[in-house]
């Protein structure tokens, strides 16, 4: 019943989208007949309450507007370098009419300060006037951006355009913060903004622009002259039942020579700042990440970070502070600093079942409840100073310092077939990282340019884990003495000393062909040591003589040189490119010997760019990758991994290598109003590090070895959006295939892993109406091996509304309903998630009202699934109660 009223509600929103509206569509062109491309055709409502419908001309001049039967509108033609045109309409029926413009006798200067187009679109930009597309309600730069033709924002606050993602944040041209989006759009006050900019192949050299063949986009906010040299911003504080409380300011002064931000929370509702989006892009980025997959695991093990990405807790207190000042020192030096500190405590508890798969059949099932409390303090800093000589010349230096401190106790409770064990965890991470980069560019004439890079890294993490086992733990491995509890206390410390120095040159033979050649060496020094031992009431239990304890060293040094070749065959860009490397590795464990490689690697490379116009390209990119795993996976001796997992890495394992391809097609019309695009991403591994895996019950040990097994991936996403009139329907796709083999208990078993999600939703653009959002998500995942073969199936429809009525008052609500199966087990589940808030600001008024609840149902806890290749896992995460805050805020 409910699935059938949710589709009815869709049915009815596009059934009532076409019962009063008309198309009027035709052609514009200056007085030759020659089309006039990228011209802004604006209908104008006369005083009533009908939406403003807009248009932009496609290559050929076309134009389409939907507009309301019967209404009298002023159609507003422009085009730079030509007369506006305004004209007075009032259609029954669907019409095609021509239009011309007459091109302007005023100067280019005079004509750029009388006319300002909704939408300009030149080759690499796209800017878009704030006033045409936003009706007043909205209070942050996410409202605003939601609402531009061809913007999409996430509920992570990724911002993509015409179906690509925005890199890079700026304000008036400079980073904010770290650049990344999620911060700037959740926290830049929506009055303050009058142009957006989107920047293609974003550079922040301009003489490296079409050289560097930069994949960036940028979002440039242009803020109001009444917000440069003064101070803006809000102030929120907020007070709820069961002692709940915020407080959120948010500062900002821009100026030609100084920008200064402030931005702060404090709450114990669990909203958070500084998010898991925010902290990936401070370290380069999704895409950086995905370069180097145990980069990006390093990144997830850390304690901050897996706070960062988790959303759901029982408890959470959040204390986050971030300021950033950028001063232009002189013409020719500008300095740039910023600092993030975030400080939280939480409490967590979930709920699992395991179900350990051994030999293709079910082994064990085991009931976990695991209770965590933890404190987290992190903190950013960073330094940047850029000097620019001249316009052919650019240098900067930045440095970072990054620290992080922790405090976690977490109690389980394993149910199993033959036992139950009790286990508490106290561990205590400290972590310091220092990095210094430089860069140097210089352009000697059109033909020759080139850059020098340079860093430098400086990390030390410490780990301080003590274990209470009521139980004795791998005995026929761990030498433990007495009869219990069993306390084990483990201290890893690891040592990172990083540099790279990177010559690149740009040599332009012609307009259609450049050679790049390129040199450079990376050097990386690491040390590991871990201590398992057990404590006991008159001394120590040492665990080195069961072959516990590292205390590895491992030394990289990789000298590379090669070229990429670039040209261009009509609108087709195709870059190769060869790079040879040299490396040469040591491994030592207690100062003795294990490995000492020199290996050669070519690695092939293929770009291929086709412009097959400004609204639609197809990319291609070919890389042979290789890549060397951290010291940790070199130190082959045991230690503990979690309270049921032992590992020990292999000095003898080498670098790894993967054919990696992706194929990227985009298209947008904001002529027709559909936006596309289309990827796939396919992977085939040569060589990988991986485990075997000796099981036991829940007991697992794992070993590092280097593998030449069968290793597969394919991923797959499109995008589909088509806006007619006041409605927009979006349909999105996923689809991940995953085959691989592993070493389990000495037998070699494949397996397959495939993931299916698609999206569809409709969503409304009333300026007068209330506006609703309806969608549909949807998940399939599927693991099998032989003889075993899960399917988890979860499915999402929701809804989100904005009404903005009686002047002043915005009713924001939003709820899922979400169901959950799992069809191995037969386990299904149902929760709703609804949250809503009601606003109040006077016209005119400083002053805001806002009474907010979260959780609405006050649900205790939502379903997830995740599985491997011996382990599937049920869990049911407990999250925060229903939270009642009534809101206070003052804007200036």
């Amino acid at each position: 019943m409910k699935k059938n009223f949710f589709w009815f509600l869709i049915l009815a929103s596009f059934i009532s989208s076409y019962g009063q509206e008309i198309i009027l569509q035709g052609k514009l062109t200056d007085t030759l007949q020659f089309p006039l491309e990228n011209a802004n055709m604006l209908a104008l409502p006369n005083g009533n309450n009908t939406s403003i419908a807009f248009s932009i001309t496609d290559a050929n001049g076309f134009y389409k507007l939907t507009l309301k039967k019967d209404t009298p509108y002023t159609l507003e033609i422009s085009y730079l370098g030509y007369q506006k045109k305004n004209v007075q309409i009032n259609l029954d029926e669907n019409t095609t009419e021509n239009f011309t413009l007459v091109q302007s006798n005023e100067s280019l200067e005079e004509i750029i300060l009388k006319q300002k187009l909704a939408v300009s679109v030149k080759k690499d930009t796209i800017t878009y006037q704030i006033d045409v597309f936003t009706t007043g309600e909205e209070r942050k730069l996410r409202e605003v951006l939601k609402k531009l033709p061809g913007v999409e924002v996430d509920r992570d606050g990724q911002v993509t355009v015409n179906g690509k993602r925005v890199n890079k944040l700026l304000v008036e041209g400079k980073p904010f913060f770290t650049g990344g989006t999620a911060l700037g759009i959740n926290n830049i006050p929506a009055d303050a903004v009058e142009e957006i900019e989107v920047l293609d192949h974003y550079t922040e050299i301009a003489f490296l622009k079409g050289l560097s063949d930069s994949n960036i986009l940028a979002m440039n906010i242009k803020l109001k002259e009444g917000k440069k040299k003064f101070l803006f911003g809000d102030v929120e504080v907020g007070s709820g039942i069961k002692d709940r409380y915020l407080l959120h300011p948010n500062l900002y002064y821009y100026s030609p020579k100084t920008n200064i931000n402030f931005i702060g929370d404090l709450n114990n509702t669990g909203g958070k700042s500084f998010t898991f989006i925010d902290y990936v892009e401070f370290e380069g980025g999704v895409a950086k990440l995905i370069e180097n997959p145990k980069s990006y695991s390093n990144l997830m093990n850390s304690e901050f970070v897996q706070y960062l990405a988790n959303d759901d807790f029982v408890y959470n207190r959040n204390a986050f502070g971030a300021f950033n000042v950028s001063q232009q020192l002189t013409p020719k030096i500008t300095a740039t600093a910023f600092r993030i500190f975030n400080a939280s405590k939480i409490v967590a508890k979930r709920d699992e079942t395991n179900t350990y798969l051994l030999d293709n059949t079910v082994s064990d099932i085991e009931n976990r409840t695991t209770s965590t409390t933890a404190k987290n303090l992190f903190t950013l800093s960073k330094f940047s100073a850029n000097y620019k000589p001249g316009n052919d010349e650019d240098l900067t230096y930045e440095t970072v310092v990054k620290t992080s401190s922790g405090n976690a106790q977490e109690q389980y409770q394993s149910l199993t077939f033959t036992e139950t064990d009790f286990v508490d965890s106290s561990l205590v991470p400290n972590s310091l990282d220092v990095i210094q980069n430089f860069a140097y560019n210089k352009q000697f004439s059109y033909k020759h340019t080139s850059t020098l890079q340079g860093d430098l890294r400086i990390s030390d993490n410490e780990n301080n884990t003590d274990w209470q086992f009521s139980q004795p733990i791998f005995s026929q491995v761990i030498p433990l003495e007495g009869e219990g509890p069993f306390n084990i206390n483990q201290q890893i410390n690891t040592k990172i000393y990083n540099g790279s120095l990177a010559l690149k040159h740009y040599w332009v033979l012609n307009n259609s062909n450049h050679i790049y050649p390129i040199v450079g060496h990376d050097f990386s020094k690491q040390e590991y040591s871990s201590v398992d031992k057990q404590l006991l009431e008159n001394g120590t239990n040492e665990f080195g003589s069961a072959g516990f304890n590292n205390n590895t060293k491992f030394q990289l040094n990789d000298t590379y040189f090669g070229f990429q070749y670039k040209f261009k065959i009509a609108d087709i860009i195709i870059k190769p490119g060869l790079i040879y490397h040299n490396y040469f590795w040591k491994v030592s464990q207690f100062s003795e010997t294990q490995n000492t490689t020199i290996k050669p690697q070519l690695l092939p490379e293929l770009q291929i760019k086709w412009d097959i116009k400004t609204s639609e390209i197809v990319s291609l990119k070919y890389n042979l990758e290789s890549r060397f795993s951290d010291v940790s996976f070199f130190a082959n001796r045991f230690r503990l991994a979690g309270f049921n997992s032992l590992y020990r890495g292999k000095a003898g394992i080498e670098n790894e290598l993967a054919h990696t391809a992706s194929l990227y097609y985009y298209k947008f019309s904001l002529l027709r109003g559909i936006f596309m695009n289309a990827g796939i991403n396919y992977s085939k591994r040569v060589n990988t590090v991986r485990n075997t895996t000796i099981i036991e019950g829940i007991d697992q040990i794992n070993t590092a070895v280097y593998s030449d097994l069968p290793e597969n991936s394919v991923a797959m996403n499109a995008s589909f959006s088509k806006k007619i009139g006041n409605l927009k329907y979006t349909l999105l796709g996923r689809v991940n295939f995953y085959d691989y083999s592993r070493n389990v208990n000495n037998a070699l078993i494949e397996y397959r892993s495939n993931n299916y999600s698609y999206t569809f939703k409709t969503e409304t653009s009333f300026k007068n109406y209330p506006n609703l959002e309806i969608g549909l998500r949807q998940s399939f995942n599927d693991f099998s091996s032989e003889n075993i073969e899960n399917r988890f199936i979860q499915t999402d429809p929701y809804a989100n509304l904005q009404y903005d009525f009686l002047k002043g008052f915005i009713l924001n609500a939003n709820y899922t309903y979400s169901h959950y199966k799992n069809e191995a087990n037969n386990i299904s589940n149902t929760f709703q998630i609804g949250n809503s808030s009601l606003y109040y600001n006077k016209e005119d008024s400083s002053w805001g009202f806002e009474f907010e609840v979260n959780n609405l149902f006050d649900v205790k806890f939502k379903n997830e699934n995740a599985f491997n290749q011996y382990i599937i896992n049920d869990k049911q995460i407990f999250i925060q109660p229903r939270t009642v805050l009534f809101k206070l805020s003052y804007k200036f």
